[in-house]
């Protein structure tokens, strides 16, 4: 029987988590206004999402299974912590199918739609683009994303630090 991947909601001070997180290929919403309890589990339950939290006083309120405390400060800690909370594996990620920024789903665009959106050294470069509808940020397989693949690959080696 498959896993059912969870989708995230991560409260303000999570940022870098949220990022992470989608670039994995995780649902995860971030939620830019102070932590509020009940702002926070309404948009949970609504949304079907597990709370993400740095704050005390919002997991007391949370019931057990639909929010997680994220005990480290650094992102990649945080990163494992969640991967291993919901025993999240290599297998289900999918990375780079999310957008970074807005966690909207990313889309092929054919590289006729892109003049003027991506340098032209990159447009000569390279021929798999993906967009994001909301946004508007363009993707490509750049140096970046083999180093965080690289990354990625690592949240899953015993004994190594993120």
């Amino acid at each position: 029987m498959a896993q059912t991947i969870p989708s995230f909601l991560a409260e303000s001070s999570l940022g870098k988590l949220a990022r992470w997180l989608r670039l994995a290929g995780f649902d995860t919403r971030l939620d830019h206004a102070v932590p509020d309890i009940e702002r926070l589990h309404r948009m949970a339950r609504q949304e079907s999402r597990i709370v993400l939290t740095r704050t005390h006083r919002i997991i007391r309120h949370i019931e057990q299974g639909e929010g997680l405390f994220i005990s480290s400060d650094i992102p990649l800690e945080q990163v494992r912590q969640v991967l291993g909370h919901f025993n999240l594996q290599l297998a289900d990620l999918k990375p780079f199918s999310r957008c970074a920024i807005c966690n909207q789903v990313l889309r092929a665009v054919p590289k006729s739609e892109l003049p003027g959106t991506v340098p032209d050294y990159v447009r000569q470069h390279h021929n798999r683009f993906l967009a994001c509808g909301r946004c508007r940020r363009v993707y490509w397989r750049g140096t970046h994303s083999a180093r965080t693949s690289a990354l990625i690959q690592q949240w899953f080696l015993p004994g190594l630090g993120p």
